[in-house]
């Protein structure tokens, strides 16, 4: 099943879900508040970038997502999940999280990944 972790005034999430609809995917919605340690570990090992990947980028955040990653960086790995886990704000949204695949943000091409294989086998012949 596709969890998708989200902020509800964030537009990213708001097109993912749109996406989704549109498709007729079914999937598991969660505030990014209840984001997971299961789930931020498996984040973390699916990425190539680690943190680098799933928070949000310094220069366009406030000063405090900025002194939260700054503070971030003197932790030990198990420090910052629990640290993220208590300040979810530095999370970038959507993160979409299905089996092996993941998406952090909402980009058109990539989400189609999320597509049953069915669909897209259709689509590939059709074409």
């Amino acid at each position: 099943m596709i969890k998708v972790y989200f902020r509800g005034s964030c537009g990213s999430s708001r097109r993912a879900f749109s996406w989704f609809e549109k498709y007729n995917i079914n999937v598991q919605k969660y505030q990014i508040s209840k984001m997971t340690r299961s789930d931020l570990v498996k984040l973390l090992q699916l990425s190539d970038e680690g943190w680098k990947d799933i928070i949000k980028r310094p220069g366009k955040s406030s000063s405090e997502v900025r002194d939260a990653i700054t503070y971030m960086e003197l932790l030990s790995f198990n420090e910052a999940l629990d640290f993220v886990l208590s300040h979810p704000y530095v999370l970038q949204t959507p993160i979409i999280i299905d089996g092996n695949n993941y998406l952090i943000g909402y980009n058109e091409d990539e989400i189609r990944k999320f597509l049953p294989k069915e669909y897209r086998r259709h689509r590939l012949l059709s074409e």
